[in-house]
Protein backbone atom coordinates (compact mmCIF):
# COMPACT_ATOMS: atom_id res chain seq x y z
CA UNK A 1 0.00 0.00 0.00
CA UNK A 2 1.35 3.47 -0.60
CA UNK A 3 2.50 5.64 2.42
CA UNK A 4 -0.59 8.36 1.24
CA UNK A 5 -3.26 5.72 0.95
CA UNK A 6 -2.56 4.05 4.72
CA UNK A 7 -4.56 5.60 8.21
CA UNK A 8 -0.96 5.02 9.53
CA UNK A 9 1.20 7.17 7.52
CA UNK A 10 0.52 10.78 9.06
CA UNK A 11 1.41 9.90 12.69
CA UNK A 12 4.02 7.24 11.52
CA UNK A 13 5.37 10.05 9.15
CA UNK A 14 5.32 12.83 12.27
CA UNK A 15 6.97 10.10 14.61
CA UNK A 16 9.79 8.94 12.02
CA UNK A 17 10.43 12.86 11.26
CA UNK A 18 10.96 13.32 15.34
CA UNK A 19 12.93 10.41 15.43
CA UNK A 20 15.07 11.61 13.22
CA UNK A 21 15.20 15.11 13.99
CA UNK A 22 15.88 14.53 17.88
CA UNK A 23 17.15 11.17 17.74
CA UNK A 24 14.75 10.16 20.50
CA UNK A 25 13.08 7.20 18.73
CA UNK A 26 10.76 5.41 21.81
CA UNK A 27 7.72 7.08 20.67
CA UNK A 28 8.49 5.72 17.22
CA UNK A 29 9.35 2.44 18.68
CA UNK A 30 6.12 2.37 20.79
CA UNK A 31 3.64 2.99 18.37
CA UNK A 32 5.36 0.45 15.85
CA UNK A 33 4.88 -2.38 18.52
CA UNK A 34 2.05 -1.08 19.50
CA UNK A 35 0.08 -1.74 16.20
CA UNK A 36 2.36 -4.33 15.15
CA UNK A 37 -0.46 -7.08 16.00
CA UNK A 38 1.79 -8.83 18.10
CA UNK A 39 1.51 -11.39 19.88
CA UNK A 40 -0.42 -13.31 16.94
CA UNK A 41 -0.31 -15.85 13.51
CA UNK A 42 0.65 -12.26 11.55
CA UNK A 43 2.53 -9.09 11.88
CA UNK A 44 1.17 -6.03 10.88
CA UNK A 45 1.73 -6.17 6.94
CA UNK A 46 0.59 -3.24 5.91
CA UNK A 47 2.15 -1.16 8.53
CA UNK A 48 5.25 -2.67 7.79
CA UNK A 49 5.46 -1.73 4.40
CA UNK A 50 3.52 2.10 4.96
CA UNK A 51 7.23 2.62 7.29
CA UNK A 52 9.37 1.29 4.52
CA UNK A 53 8.05 3.10 1.93
CA UNK A 54 8.33 5.96 4.09
CA UNK A 55 11.65 5.52 4.47
CA UNK A 56 12.14 5.32 0.62
CA UNK A 57 10.37 8.93 0.60
CA UNK A 58 12.94 10.31 2.77
CA UNK A 59 16.06 9.17 0.91
CA UNK A 60 14.46 9.40 -2.46
CA UNK A 61 16.63 11.96 -2.92
CA UNK A 62 17.77 14.11 0.58
CA UNK A 63 18.35 16.91 1.30
CA UNK A 64 21.73 18.54 2.49
CA UNK A 65 20.95 18.63 5.79
CA UNK A 66 18.74 15.32 5.78
CA UNK A 67 20.32 13.22 9.01
CA UNK A 68 21.44 10.04 6.83
CA UNK A 69 23.66 8.63 9.54
CA UNK A 70 21.04 8.95 12.04
CA UNK A 71 18.24 7.29 10.10
CA UNK A 72 20.81 4.80 8.91
CA UNK A 73 21.86 3.93 13.25
CA UNK A 74 18.07 3.53 13.71
CA UNK A 75 17.54 0.76 11.23
CA UNK A 76 20.61 -0.79 11.44
CA UNK A 77 19.83 -0.99 15.60
CA UNK A 78 16.99 -2.42 14.91
CA UNK A 79 18.10 -5.16 12.54
CA UNK A 80 20.90 -5.89 14.98
CA UNK A 81 18.14 -6.70 17.73
CA UNK A 82 18.82 -10.39 19.16
CA UNK A 83 16.17 -12.77 20.22
CA UNK A 84 16.70 -11.33 23.65
CA UNK A 85 15.66 -7.85 22.61
CA UNK A 86 12.80 -8.73 20.16
CA UNK A 87 11.70 -12.32 21.80
CA UNK A 88 9.85 -14.39 18.94
CA UNK A 89 5.99 -13.41 18.86
CA UNK A 90 6.73 -10.45 20.74
CA UNK A 91 5.67 -6.78 19.58
CA UNK A 92 9.75 -5.79 19.39
CA UNK A 93 10.21 -8.63 17.04
CA UNK A 94 8.38 -6.08 14.38
CA UNK A 95 11.20 -3.24 14.83
CA UNK A 96 13.71 -5.97 12.65
CA UNK A 97 11.48 -6.63 10.24
CA UNK A 98 11.04 -2.61 9.35
CA UNK A 99 14.50 -2.26 9.15
CA UNK A 100 14.64 -5.56 6.74
CA UNK A 101 12.05 -4.36 4.43
CA UNK A 102 13.14 -0.69 4.64
CA UNK A 103 17.19 -1.80 3.24
CA UNK A 104 14.96 -3.20 0.40
CA UNK A 105 12.87 -0.40 -0.55
CA UNK A 106 16.06 1.83 -0.19
CA UNK A 107 18.21 -0.27 -2.25
CA UNK A 108 15.35 0.25 -5.05
CA UNK A 109 15.11 4.28 -4.67
CA UNK A 110 19.12 4.33 -4.07
CA UNK A 111 20.80 2.14 -6.58
CA UNK A 112 24.09 4.22 -5.60
CA UNK A 113 23.90 3.03 -2.32
CA UNK A 114 22.76 -0.83 -3.21
CA UNK A 115 25.65 -2.71 -1.79
CA UNK A 116 25.35 -1.71 1.56
CA UNK A 117 21.32 -2.79 1.75
CA UNK A 118 22.18 -6.01 -0.16
CA UNK A 119 25.03 -6.75 2.54
CA UNK A 120 22.84 -6.10 5.19
CA UNK A 121 20.18 -8.42 3.86
CA UNK A 122 22.25 -11.00 3.70
CA UNK A 123 23.00 -10.98 7.69
CA UNK A 124 19.25 -10.80 7.89
CA UNK A 125 19.30 -14.01 6.07
CA UNK A 126 20.35 -15.60 8.97
CA UNK A 127 18.37 -14.14 11.39
CA UNK A 128 17.20 -16.71 14.19
CA UNK A 129 13.92 -14.79 13.73
CA UNK A 130 11.67 -16.53 11.23
CA UNK A 131 9.57 -13.05 10.78
CA UNK A 132 12.54 -11.14 10.06
CA UNK A 133 13.81 -14.08 7.52
CA UNK A 134 10.38 -13.60 5.37
CA UNK A 135 10.78 -10.09 5.02
CA UNK A 136 14.28 -10.75 3.76
CA UNK A 137 12.69 -12.40 1.11
CA UNK A 138 9.98 -9.59 0.16
CA UNK A 139 12.82 -6.97 0.39
CA UNK A 140 15.12 -8.91 -2.26
CA UNK A 141 12.18 -9.26 -4.44
CA UNK A 142 11.44 -5.12 -4.18
CA UNK A 143 14.86 -5.36 -5.45
CA UNK A 144 14.34 -7.61 -7.97
CA UNK A 145 11.54 -6.12 -9.63
CA UNK A 146 13.91 -2.79 -10.04
CA UNK A 147 17.06 -4.93 -11.39
CA UNK A 148 16.25 -8.32 -11.90
CA UNK A 149 19.92 -9.33 -13.93
CA UNK A 150 22.04 -7.31 -11.09
CA UNK A 151 20.14 -9.27 -8.03
CA UNK A 152 20.24 -12.80 -9.43
CA UNK A 153 23.69 -12.05 -9.88
CA UNK A 154 24.06 -11.35 -5.87
CA UNK A 155 21.89 -14.79 -6.07
CA UNK A 156 24.05 -17.03 -7.60
CA UNK A 157 26.50 -15.81 -5.09
CA UNK A 158 24.48 -16.66 -2.08
CA UNK A 159 23.73 -20.28 -3.56
CA UNK A 160 27.53 -20.91 -2.75
CA UNK A 161 26.97 -20.70 0.79
CA UNK A 162 27.26 -23.52 2.94
CA UNK A 163 24.48 -21.57 5.02
CA UNK A 164 21.19 -22.98 4.77
CA UNK A 165 19.07 -20.17 5.59
CA UNK A 166 21.39 -17.93 3.07
CA UNK A 167 20.25 -21.08 0.43
CA UNK A 168 16.68 -20.45 1.88
CA UNK A 169 16.26 -16.66 1.37
CA UNK A 170 17.38 -17.40 -2.38
CA UNK A 171 14.80 -19.60 -3.31
CA UNK A 172 11.84 -18.02 -1.41
CA UNK A 173 12.54 -14.75 -3.01
CA UNK A 174 12.27 -15.99 -6.38
CA UNK A 175 9.81 -17.73 -5.68
CA UNK A 176 7.09 -15.03 -6.60
CA UNK A 177 4.83 -15.72 -9.67
CA UNK A 178 4.19 -12.72 -10.41
CA UNK A 179 7.93 -12.00 -10.83
CA UNK A 180 8.25 -14.88 -13.31
CA UNK A 181 6.35 -13.70 -16.14
CA UNK A 182 8.86 -13.46 -18.75
CA UNK A 183 11.28 -16.03 -19.64
CA UNK A 184 14.05 -15.25 -18.67
CA UNK A 185 12.93 -14.42 -15.30
CA UNK A 186 11.33 -17.78 -14.82
CA UNK A 187 14.78 -19.47 -16.09
CA UNK A 188 16.84 -18.39 -13.80
CA UNK A 189 14.69 -18.96 -11.13
CA UNK A 190 14.52 -22.67 -12.04
CA UNK A 191 18.27 -23.02 -12.36
CA UNK A 192 18.41 -21.80 -8.63
CA UNK A 193 15.62 -24.09 -7.60
CA UNK A 194 17.83 -26.57 -8.85
CA UNK A 195 21.30 -25.67 -7.52
CA UNK A 196 19.63 -25.21 -4.00
CA UNK A 197 18.21 -28.59 -3.98
CA UNK A 198 21.56 -30.30 -5.42
CA UNK A 199 23.19 -28.68 -2.60
CA UNK A 200 20.78 -29.86 -0.04
CA UNK A 201 21.47 -33.71 -1.90
CA UNK A 202 24.55 -33.43 -0.97
CA UNK A 203 24.41 -32.69 2.53
CA UNK A 204 24.84 -35.51 4.71
CA UNK A 205 22.22 -36.92 7.05
CA UNK A 206 23.04 -35.39 10.04
CA UNK A 207 23.80 -32.05 9.09
CA UNK A 208 20.10 -32.23 7.84
CA UNK A 209 19.36 -32.90 11.30
CA UNK A 210 19.64 -29.11 11.98
CA UNK A 211 16.93 -26.52 12.40
CA UNK A 212 18.76 -24.38 9.77
CA UNK A 213 18.38 -27.49 7.25
CA UNK A 214 14.98 -28.23 8.14
CA UNK A 215 13.66 -24.72 7.48
CA UNK A 216 15.73 -24.75 4.10
CA UNK A 217 13.77 -28.05 3.28
CA UNK A 218 10.63 -26.68 4.36
CA UNK A 219 11.29 -23.92 1.89
CA UNK A 220 12.04 -26.18 -0.86
CA UNK A 221 8.84 -27.98 0.09
CA UNK A 222 7.11 -24.79 -1.59
CA UNK A 223 9.44 -23.03 -3.71
CA UNK A 224 10.41 -25.49 -6.75
CA UNK A 225 6.72 -25.78 -7.99
CA UNK A 226 6.30 -22.00 -8.41
CA UNK A 227 9.55 -22.20 -10.66
CA UNK A 228 8.47 -25.48 -12.31
CA UNK A 229 4.97 -23.75 -13.13
CA UNK A 230 6.74 -20.32 -14.75
CA UNK A 231 9.30 -22.88 -16.77
CA UNK A 232 6.61 -25.83 -17.17
CA UNK A 233 9.16 -26.89 -20.09
CA UNK A 234 12.46 -27.24 -18.58
CA UNK A 235 10.81 -27.67 -15.13
CA UNK A 236 8.46 -30.11 -15.17
CA UNK A 237 10.77 -33.04 -16.72
CA UNK A 238 13.27 -32.40 -13.76
CA UNK A 239 10.44 -32.36 -11.21
CA UNK A 240 9.13 -35.62 -12.66
CA UNK A 241 12.67 -37.24 -12.12
CA UNK A 242 12.75 -36.48 -8.59
CA UNK A 243 9.70 -38.62 -7.97
CA UNK A 244 11.73 -41.69 -8.55
CA UNK A 245 14.61 -40.28 -5.77
CA UNK A 246 15.19 -42.55 -2.63
CA UNK A 247 16.68 -39.74 -0.78
CA UNK A 248 13.64 -39.38 2.06
CA UNK A 249 13.94 -35.45 2.02
CA UNK A 250 14.15 -34.82 -1.49
CA UNK A 251 10.62 -37.40 -1.68
CA UNK A 252 9.36 -35.04 0.76
CA UNK A 253 9.93 -32.28 -0.80
CA UNK A 254 8.84 -33.54 -4.26
CA UNK A 255 5.63 -35.00 -2.55
CA UNK A 256 4.50 -31.52 -1.32
CA UNK A 257 5.17 -29.52 -4.07
CA UNK A 258 2.95 -31.72 -5.91
CA UNK A 259 -0.10 -30.92 -4.22
CA UNK A 260 -0.04 -27.33 -4.56
CA UNK A 261 -2.42 -26.40 -7.27
CA UNK A 262 -0.11 -24.46 -9.22
CA UNK A 263 0.48 -27.78 -10.84
CA UNK A 264 -2.13 -29.39 -11.04
CA UNK A 265 -2.49 -29.66 -15.13
CA UNK A 266 0.57 -30.67 -15.23
CA UNK A 267 -0.36 -33.55 -12.20
CA UNK A 268 -2.86 -34.73 -14.07
CA UNK A 269 -0.72 -35.70 -17.58
CA UNK A 270 1.58 -37.12 -15.42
Amino acid sequence: MAPEKSPYSQELKSLLDTALATGQQAPLETYLTEHSNLPGPRSNLELLEVFAGLVGELVTPPGPNFPVERLEELLDGWANLDLASAPVNHPREFLPTCAVLSYGQVGVVRPEWWDDEIAKLRRAASSPSWRTREIVAWAIQKLLAADWPRVVAVLEDWLLSDDPLLIRAVVAAVAEPSLLKEPTQAANALRMQVKALVWFEKQPTKKRKSEEMRTLRQALGYTLSVAVAAAPVEGWPWLKSLMESRDPDVAWIVRENLKKNRLKKLVATA
